[in-house]
């Protein structure tokens, strides 16, 4: 586990004063842990000892250990593919005898069950903004992870009105920043090596007031630091590769979530959809027209 992931569990064996700590590390994760314990006691209010008691609370050695920590998912944060395969080269794990699929299921079997990890009161909340039908809703990310983004307005539109597609990987067109505030709630797919354009333009949204579901990694893309809502998924594989299996198990789990959660109104708006769907069919394919 990422520290992050730690401090998002059950933190009910810390004093006070060490929570606040813990949310003051995780409101800038992981700069905010990278400086001095005082530093760090002077964001969350407390003094220097109650950073040093926090961190062994923790089960390190003191807050020193802890940095360590975080300095390596800062390295983890930046490895690229590349650098994952000369690893599973040099180590002998490339090129492992027998056939690849028993031998590589278990780590996306293994990604999927680590979704039972994020925090129920996360989830909920993401699942109540995305079916409060007062909110628009809109899906972006990277050039890679917009995909997801797409997947999940695809099935939004059918469930529940006012959600706009985005253009997977391209920027969000300015409209959306000019009339963004807090009607609006915007899932932002964001995984290592983020994009520095998708971290910019949630930073905007959240400023214009809007709500930002933050899907990401277990060492946090930066827009956990200001989301609404974060949900980190295991981006494990048994590839160089960082795996979006969990992450689009997730985006259907949250479907089905919101779908429980409108009821009636979701069956009704899919009924419809589907006699729209026919109708556009129906059209192309009339030899008259």
């Amino acid at each position: 586990m990422t520290l992050a992931e730690t401090l998002r569990g059950d933190l009910s064996a810390l004093t006070p004063r060490e929570r606040r700590v813990a949310r003051a590390l995780l409101a800038g994760y992981p700069g905010a842990g990278l400086h001095t314990a005082a530093s760090l006691a002077k964001t969350a209010g407390v003094s220097a000892p109650t950073v040093v008691r926090f961190a062994r609370a923790l089960g390190f050695g003191g807050f020193a250990d802890l940095q360590a920590q975080l300095l390596e998912e800062v390295n983890q944060r930046g490895v690229s593919p590349a650098t994952l395969l000369s690893e599973r080269i040099q180590s002998g794990e490339a090129g492992r005898p027998g056939h690849w699929l028993p031998r590589d299921l278990p780590a996306q079997l293994g990604s999927i069950e680590a979704l039972g990890g994020i925090p129920i009161s996360e989830l909920d909340r993401a699942v109540e903004l995305l079916a409060d039908p007062r909110l628009r809703v809109s899906a972006f990310g990277g050039r890679y992870s917009g995909l997801i983004a797409t997947y999940l307005t695809l099935h939004l539109q059918q469930v529940r009105p006012g959600v706009r597609m985005q253009t997977p990987g391209q920027p969000l067109p300015g409209s959306e920043f000019l009339d963004a505030g807090r009607r609006d709630v915007f899932v932002v797919y964001d995984f290592r090596r983020y994009q520095t354009s998708t971290v910019r333009q949630a930073e905007a949204l959240a400023a214009a007031g809007a709500h930002l579901i933050c899907v990401t990694d277990p060492w946090l893309s930066p827009i956990a630091g200001f989301a609404d809502v974060v949900l980190p998924t295991s981006v494990a594989s048994a590839t160089p590769f960082d795996s979006a299996t969990a992450a689009f198990a997730l985006t259907e789990l949250i479907v089905g979530a919101v779908l429980d959660l409108t009821g009636q109104p979701a069956l009704a708006r899919i009924r419809r959809w589907d006699a729209a769907k026919a109708d556009e069919v129906e059209a192309w394919t009339d030899p008259v027209n």
